[in-house]
């Protein structure tokens, strides 16, 4: 069981305890410590490698406030914070930098606002592609283990090629390369780096789970580039894209279905929809009341997020659209 060591714990305490535009400007730093060419903008970074290989990670969290405690137990190998850990996609970003010190130089992309409707990967899609040479793209923004993740994606000789190094396909609602993959015309993976609960203060990083995805990263960078293989974009038919369509950006992914939910869904109780549970969010709605949203819902205005705890809530008529009940309850007094 591969664990965090001290320098490494140091480093992912950091990367969770900044916002954004601080992160963004020290990745900036490390990039061209590593990189003879990386382009700096305000939506995005992208360092130009060797390895004709992108992978992606976005640069912010759900979370609003901060987290000032964070936990590691050592003994069961996981992280975790009562404020919000933030792995989403913390642990994409630090991942990224654990490949790149280990002598490793793909292309690499960090994205902004991704968690607002992928803002940065839209205005980055919007360009030419950057890399010339580039056969296909990594995600590391994945809950769970072994998921691979192709949103619209259906080119079934990546789907394969990918399952090979130990994933196994899943589905997913959206992450930068649902702009990516289709603008560029390069098939791309959103791959598991190890947390669970994500969007809530009770997720948790299981450490080794992230170890274990970046080693069978390293083993797709540790092919010939003559022989890693160049993976067109193609798209399923049967694809909307809710994110884009909510925030004006196109079209991409659908919310899903109308019908009744069987097992392992539900109903969303604002519009109905049917999702897959692990596709919801819980939503509070009164005194330790919560409901299962879709992600069509959760972007509405009326879903407010806690400033204290980073949770979801919809506040009543005369309450604070800054702090959920809970969080009112314990610390207002």
């Amino acid at each position: 069981m591969r664990e965090l060591t001290i320098k490494e714990l140091d480093l992912f305490e950091q990367l969770i305890s900044v916002p954004q535009r601080t992160l963004k400007k020290a990745l900036t730093t490390f990039l061209k410590s590593k990189y003879s060419k990386v382009v700096n903008t305000k939506d995005y970074i992208y360092a130009e490698g060797d390895i004709p290989i992108a992978l992606v990670a976005h640069m912010d969290t759900v979370f609003v406030k901060l987290p000032t405690e964070i936990y590691y137990d050592r003994k069961k190998n996981v992280m975790w914070s009562p404020q919000g850990l933030g792995a989403d996609d913390r642990a994409g970003v630090f991942s990224i930098c654990q490949i790149i010190r280990d002598g490793y130089r793909p292309h690499i992309i960090f994205t902004t606002d991704e968690e607002k409707g992928g803002l940065g990967a839209y205005q980055l899609a919007a360009q030419q592609c950057p890399f010339g040479d580039l056969r296909y793209m990594i995600e590391l923004d994945r809950r769970g283990s072994d998921d691979c993740v192709f949103y619209d994606g259906a080119n079934q000789e990546f789907i394969k090629y990918v399952e090979k190094f130990g994933f196994k396909e899943a589905w997913g609602t959206f992450s930068d390369i649902s702009y990516l993959a289709p603008d560029w015309g390069v098939s791309a993976v959103n791959l598991s780096i190890g947390y669970k609960d994500e969007h809530s203060v009770s997720e948790v990083l299981h450490v080794d789970w992230m170890f274990r995805t970046i080693e069978r990263v390293k083993t797709m960078l540790d092919e010939e580039i003559d022989e890693i293989p160049f993976f067109e974009y193609v798209e399923n038919p049967y694809s909307y894209n809710w994110m884009a369509a909510y925030y004006g950006h196109g079209g991409y992914y659908g919310s899903g279905k109308s019908s009744s939910a069987t097992a392992g869904q539900v109903a969303c109780p604002n519009c109905r929809s049917v999702w897959d549970v692990e596709d919801t969010y819980p939503v509070e709605v009164g005194e330790e009341t919560y409901d299962d949203y879709c992600l069509n819902c959760m972007a509405l205005d009326k879903v407010k997020w806690c400033t204290y705890c980073g949770s979801p809530f919809i506040p009543d008529a005369g309450q604070s659209d800054l702090v959920c009940r809970h969080c009112e309850n314990t610390y207002a007094h």
